[in-house]
């Protein structure tokens, strides 16, 4: 196809960057698995819910959500309540698979959209485009390509000249996220209730809230305390947390990466999104939020230039530059959820006393609305 952009991934970003490509009438190749399993959920705040309108998709997506009205924090030392944070905007949660597959159905109908179940092996950069050589041995030559291949995929390699194993080890933290997602009826009507729940402990912090008919369920914590009946320290007996430390529960680990936003973003008509482009930790539930606002923003570049290189410049320069905002912030949050001892004791402290005013603050910034480069706010 003439004037066609290829899409590395098939995750969250890659299918919001495949919408947006299709949306500003450019053809699009998509690489990578069309069948890929999704667990869990995310939280969408406002700044989500924008870029999802300036897709089209806020009201399909949700449909499929799940309204929160509050984020509360807690003690998991003793269960007090420090903050409560009224959500006045819409701020929902749903489920990864629900999300993908509503996007999914917007760009499978598209006769501007092809997918190759491969992934790609090799790229170079030539006058008139990107010619890639995929692990199928296929020759595919595109216009342009987003790489929105995750942390270590092909994309971040291939524009920081670094290898893979530099890059995770410029990432490698301390720290694991341990997630399990269990069904409403088998918990107390606790967790049922429509409010985002954080509760930070000595250097542990766990966040928790629903989807539809299940709690998606989040613990954050160093390595080594990560061991055999970890459950047990944490929930206590006098805690509403207390059915977590059953055993049956299954708990799914995966290291934690370091927040980080790309020190270069574009490398002639390749450039990155998602993952590939800014690490986003879960300490602000920002992920899959900043990932739909790169491709609001990229459908707008698209939009505003015919030739891609422009547009791929408008592009990077402004999210590079709103993202990093964002990172810093996240990597701040993770350590001030991470205090132990007396830090810890002094950080509750602060938060009960600061009468959500704090919150309030911190969030301001990171929920505003940046959907492209008119900042637009649909």
């Amino acid at each position: 196809m003439d004037n066609e952009i290829a899409i590395s991934g098939t995750g969250i970003a890659g299918l919001a960057a495949a919408t947006a490509v299709i949306a500003a009438d450019r053809n699009c190749l998509l690489f990578g698995p069309s069948t890929q399993v999704m667990r869990g959920g995310v939280q969408l705040a406002p700044n989500g819910w924008a870029a999802l309108s300036v897709l089209g998709l806020a009201q399909d997506v949700l449909s499929r959500a799940t309204r929160l009205h509050e984020i509360t924090v807690r003690s998991l030392i003793n269960s007090a309540t420090l903050a409560r944070l009224p959500l006045k905007d819409v701020y929902a949660s749903v489920a990864q698979a629900d999300l993908a597959n509503i996007f999914k159905q917007k760009i499978e109908h598209s006769d501007r959209f092809r997918q190759t179940n491969t992934t790609i092996k090799q790229t170079s950069l030539i006058n008139d485009g990107v010619n890639i050589i995929g692990k199928d041995a296929g020759l595919y030559h595109v216009a342009g390509l987003v790489a929105a291949d995750g942390v270590a995929g092909f994309g971040r390699t291939f524009i920081s000249g670094q290898s893979e194993a530099e890059v995770k080890a410029s990432l490698t933290t301390d720290k694991v996220a341990l997630r399990s997602t269990i069904h409403l009826s088998d918990l107390t009507n606790f967790f049922s209730q429509a409010v985002s729940n954080l509760w930070l402990g000595d250097g542990v912090h766990i966040v928790h809230y629903p989807i539809g008919d299940s709690s998606n369920i989040v613990a954050t914590m160093p390595k080594t305390l990560a061991y055999s009946k970890w459950q047990e320290r944490l929930f206590q007996h006098n805690s509403p947390l207390q059915l977590l430390a059953d055993p049956a529960i299954e708990w799914t680990s995966t290291p934690l990466p370091r927040s980080s936003n790309s020190i270069c973003w574009r490398r002639g008509t390749v450039v990155l999104a998602g993952d590939a482009a800014h690490v986003m930790p879960p300490h602000l539930a920002q992920g899959a939020g900043q990932s739909l606002q790169d491709a609001a923003c990229l459908m707008q570049s698209l939009t505003q230039y015919a030739d891609i290189t422009s547009a791929f410049a408008a592009y990077a320069r402004h999210r590079s530059g709103a993202v990093a905002k964002i990172t810093q912030k996240a990597d701040i949050s993770g350590k001030i959820m991470a205090f132990s001892g007396l830090a810890g004791k002094l950080r509750n402290a602060v938060i009960d006393l600061g009468d959500n005013h704090l919150i309030e603050e911190w969030l301001a910034e990171v929920w505003a609305s940046d959907p492209g480069l008119h900042g637009q706010d649909n």
